[in-house]
């Protein structure tokens, strides 16, 4: 099956198998070694952003991936989104660990980028990694910090009609 997709920034033209999930994809077919691929455990360490929105690579079949965008925490942390998120980090004082710092700030940016404020959808969305290396209120606060700062960035930037 051809797919075309935007992967990091690239379009591309893919032939692959309809059901290959998005994180054997970006590791065999892309080159992204960054990306773990769990088989479908849920772990939630192979979080990327597809079309803005935090979802696990290993349960999107390319099927899915069809004019869609997606976004790898390898590109992301080239973006000034990752500088707004590291800020948040900094004010509240709480860092996700090594192992789901990628997946979380990923999840932290679809947060942002969609607005939610709401401490149980955070929650929930944040459950897509196992990992529990934070704690639930400074998981929450980092978001509302993370809207703060990107509102006043986007805010001091001018704007042109």
């Amino acid at each position: 099956m051809k797919i075309d997709c935007t992967i990091d920034g690239k379009t591309l033209t893919l032939s692959l198998n309809s059901n290959k999930p998005l994180s054997l994809i970006l590791r065999e077919n892309i080159g992204v070694d960054s990306i773990n691929h769990c088989s479908g455990k849920m772990c939630g360490l192979c979080t990327v952003l597809l079309d803005g929105k935090a979802v696990l690579s290993c349960l999107v079949p390319a099927f899915e991936l069809n004019g869609k965008e997606v976004i790898t925490f390898d590109s992301f942390q080239r973006t000034k989104g990752i500088k707004d998120i590291e800020k948040a980090y900094e004010t509240v004082g709480a860092t996700p660990c090594t192992d789901c710092y990628a997946s979380r700030t990923l999840i932290f940016e679809s947060l942002v980028n969609e607005g939610i404020t709401d401490r149980e959808e955070i929650l929930k969305q944040l459950s897509l990694v196992r990992c529990h290396c934070m704690v639930p209120d400074d998981e929450v606060e980092i978001v509302h910090k993370a809207i703060d700062i990107r509102r006043k960035r986007n805010v001091r930037r001018p704007q042109f009609s």
